[in-house]
């Protein structure tokens, strides 16, 4: 198994943390929609509170694994451009850097517009930021405060955040079945990869 990454792929880490973030980035969504069109945010319904703590724990592991990703990627070599114009590949780093900036400010506002008890992760618990030390340093006004956090949050979630991981999943397949190069391949587990490249 190929732990680090290559001039021609990546390898195991960076596979790693792209998939289990996007896939815990990806389940948010079902989530928070079934709990919003369906539950219509009815903090008494049975299912609410399992539903909102999974959507609030899948959200914090996307924020817990997006620094360590962009310090491999920082330090680890990268693979190799695809062929294409320097526009392409100028608007190519620029939506990646997006989808950065996306795992970063939606847990995040999501993390400081939410209050209640702690979370349980089973292994520790996570206290909501309102119940912080660095929230009462602040002298933060929960009034005045969440509802702003909580503005950004919803307004990135359903009207950014959707566009560029749709714009990041078309590039992919644009890449595997129009130009034909191994963008979506290299990303993928290597015996993947080969099964794929043998279609």
């Amino acid at each position: 198994m190929q732990i680090a990454n290559t001039r021609k792929r990546f390898g195991a880490v960076a596979g790693t943390f792209h998939w289990v973030i996007a896939t815990a980035f990806i389940l948010t969504y079902p989530l928070a929609y079934y709990i919003v069109l369906v539950l219509h945010s009815d903090r008494t319904a049975p299912l609410f509170r399992p539903l909102i703590n999974l959507h609030f724990v899948l959200g914090m592991i996307v924020l817990f694994l997006v620094i360590p990703r962009l310090l491999w990627r920082i330090f680890n070599v990268e693979p190799e451009e695809a062929p294409g114009s320097r526009v392409e590949h100028i608007l190519s780093k620029l939506a990646h850097w997006g989808l950065y900036a996306l795992m970063i400010v939606m847990p995040l506002t999501g993390y400081l517009g939410t209050s209640g008890p702690p979370i349980n992760f089973y292994l520790f618990e996570m206290t909501k930021f309102p119940n912080t030390a660095l929230f009462q340093w602040l002298q933060l006004d929960w009034a005045t405060f969440e509802p702003i956090v909580d503005v950004i949050h919803h307004f990135v979630g359903k009207w950014i955040a959707w566009f560029v991981v749709l714009l990041h999943i078309a590039a992919a397949f644009y890449h595997h079945f129009v130009r034909h190069d191994t963008v979506l391949i290299r990303m993928l587990p290597e015996r993947v990869g080969n099964w794929l490249l043998a279609k």
